[in-house]
């Protein structure tokens, strides 16, 4: 089994439980304590649209309050089901696709950097992460 289709194999079917941001990354939690953490740059897209980006956050756009990230983006990703997965082989980037036309975009721009890490499944540790320049490291403990 390939590595998109084995990530697919645990999260097609997930939804999102919630959504944290600390100071250097961005935690989208899954259902079945599945994780991806992002420290890159993100962004959701709904009907094709950029509905929302990591660097929205906090800023303000002209509303009377300033965005909060974390909570956009669990009410763009909320009640929506996984549908695939696709990583960019030149890249890493990462493309989660969702019901209702919505996708996450995680884009690996660090040659140096870990873009972005998933951990899979319950029990047996499966670890895939996106390292500098566009490279692919996985481990299962």
């Amino acid at each position: 089994m390939d590595l998109v289709a084995r990530i697919q194999s645990h999260l097609v079917g997930h939804q999102l439980i919630a959504v944290e941001r600390s100071e250097y990354d961005w935690h989208f939690r899954f259902q079945n304590e599945l994780g991806l953490r992002a420290y890159c740059p993100w962004r959701i897209l709904v009907e094709g649209k950029i509905a929302h980006g990591n660097e929205d956050h906090a800023q303000h756009f002209g509303l009377a309050e300033p965005i909060d990230g974390a909570e956009r983006s669990y009410n763009l990703l909320f009640n929506k089901v996984i549908t695939g997965v696709a990583i960019r082989d030149d890249t890493s980037d990462l493309t989660v696709h969702f019901s209702h036309q919505t996708t996450l975009e995680v884009l690996n721009n660090s040659s140096g950097y870990d873009g972005w890490q998933i951990w899979l499944g319950i029990g047996v540790r499966f670890v895939v992460v996106a390292t500098g320049g566009g490279g692919i490291a996985m481990w299962e403990s």
